[in-house]
């Protein structure tokens, strides 16, 4: 495909998605930004829990291991995010620290079990703000008697140390499908139209066209179908739509942006660093 102008625009913001296109930037930048949205933007997590009493079915480890998956809500603008990824990467440990407590008894009445959720943590001090995303996200169930009490610890992370740090669950892209229609062939179009999975192509001014490119998930359903070879589907390498699902850590919006100017950091950095040869202390030190 030819060259186009750089163009950009939201497609989608809805919820904890943000869908992005992108018009002829090259799609191993797009594949970065979706690399760095995943590994390198950094949220807070529950990192170490202090035990003190646990009478439960459950072992330390496997409660432990279910309070670090847990998205926890994180402030910060996309500036502030960016330099703490870089400070993390360059092996530098963040200060900010937010501790959580719960003490939780199983029922003294008829019941026979009770639910313990993310609601029950209750962060200590002035981080009120940080909580968990879900609340109503099941921890682990108590019996009559059993007790639990802890102290648990988040701090902020990358997705490259855990993936309990990473903001986003699915960050895909995709290119702009085309229909490439040759009209010298024989061809039926109804039956093009008629196999089509997504409903998406329709025959028009003698040429078979799609009514939403986007519609289209490539699975040449049509191409097949044409015995003549007159239709072929392929896709615009210079047309990319990237979409970012957030966990709920940070809106998608804040995870976009930070993963841009953590790349433009980084193009910053190796352009010094090939510009004045810097040696490897100095690069861990900007």
């Amino acid at each position: 495909m030819g060259s186009k102008l750089e163009r950009f625009k939201i497609v989608q913001e809805s919820g904890n998605i943000l869908t992005v296109e992108l018009s002829g930037f090259p799609k191993e930048l797009v594949n970065a930004l979706r690399r760095i949205s995943m590994a390198e933007v950094p949220v807070m997590a529950i990192d170490e829990v202090l035990f003190t009493e646990n009478t439960s079915s459950l072992y330390n480890e496997y409660i432990a291991h279910r309070l670090g998956l847990l998205p926890l809500k994180t402030q910060g603008e996309p500036e502030t995010l960016a330099q703490a990824s870089l400070d993390i990467q360059s092996g530098s440990s963040l200060p900010e620290r937010v501790d959580f407590q719960l003490r939780a008894e199983g029922p003294s009445g008829s019941e026979k079990s009770t639910t313990v959720t993310a609601g029950n943590l209750k962060p200590m001090g002035d981080a009120a703000e940080i909580e968990p995303v879900y609340s109503d996200v099941p921890l682990f169930r108590l019996g009559r008697g059993q007790v639990v009490e802890f102290q648990a610890f988040a701090r902020y992370g990358i997705g490259k140390q855990h993936a309990k740090f990473s903001p986003v669950s699915p960050a895909t892209y995709t290119f702009k499908p085309v229909i490439i229609f040759d009209k010298s062939k024989d061809f039926n179009c109804e039956e093009h139209v008629l196999v089509c999975p997504k409903n998406c192509l329709e025959y028009k001014n003698q040429e078979l066209v799609f009514t939403d490119p986007w519609e289209c998930i490539l699975c040449k359903a049509c191409e097949k179908d044409c015995k003549s070879g007159a239709t072929k589907i392929s896709w615009d390498e210079s047309t990319v739509r990237l979409t970012i699902e957030s966990t709920g850590s940070l809106p998608a919006r804040v995870i976009f942006k930070t993963a841009l100017l953590i790349l433009m950091k980084k193009l910053e950095l190796a352009q010094k660093l090939l510009s004045r040869k810097l040696t490897v202390e100095e690069v861990h030190s900007q």
